[in-house]
């Protein structure tokens, strides 16, 4: 396992002391979520372009918390990376606690700009989850340089591994 995990994070632009293996990338957003704790009307952000399975997710921790969803809309198609920005801390207050982002859009293939999001994420102080369910394989990743704390992605799409096969990082 570790022979491996350092040729994933090398592959990916981890650290592998950051780097875990998990079922699948709903399931690192899982393990994340459910590790968190919010407090009352913090607010945990997410675009319109999400994969369910990770939003039912969202809401559920939110709903144990007390915590309040806020949706980003993107729109769709879109001219340009700004409009993704624009949506996106359109909707970020100073209760925002935690964003979570699609790196590649499952239902619409957007590729989000992930670097300038979480950057202005890291500046305010909120933690950002990015689910790259479809991004190893599809995109030259550098998760380090992301910053992004926590990243995780499939191996069994793009990258042709066998089912079972993802990573989380949390840096």
């Amino acid at each position: 396992l570790d022979e491996a995990r350092s040729a994933l994070a090398g592959f990916v632009g981890a650290e592998p002391s950051d780097l875990g293996f998990v079922p699948n990338a709903t399931s690192g957003v899982n393990a994340v979520l459910r590790s968190l704790t919010f407090e009352a009307g913090d607010e945990l952000v997410v675009t319109d372009h999400g994969y369910a399975a990770c939003e039912n997710a969202l809401q559920f921790v939110a709903k144990r918390w007390q915590a309040n969803v806020v949706v980003a809309n993107v729109p769709f198609p879109i001219q340009s990376a700004e409009q993704v920005v624009a949506s996106v801390m359109g909707v970020i207050s100073d209760k925002t606690r935690l964003v979570m982002l699609d790196h590649i859009t499952s239902p619409t293939g957007l590729v989000f700009p992930i670097e300038e999001l979480v950057g202005q994420m890291n500046q305010r102080g909120i933690e950002t989850l990015i689910d790259g369910a479809h991004a190893p394989g599809q995109l030259a990743l550098n998760i380090r340089s992301l910053g992004a704390t926590y990243y995780t992605g499939n191996c069994h799409k793009w990258l042709c591994a066998p089912s079972g096969a993802a990573f989380l990082v949390v840096q």
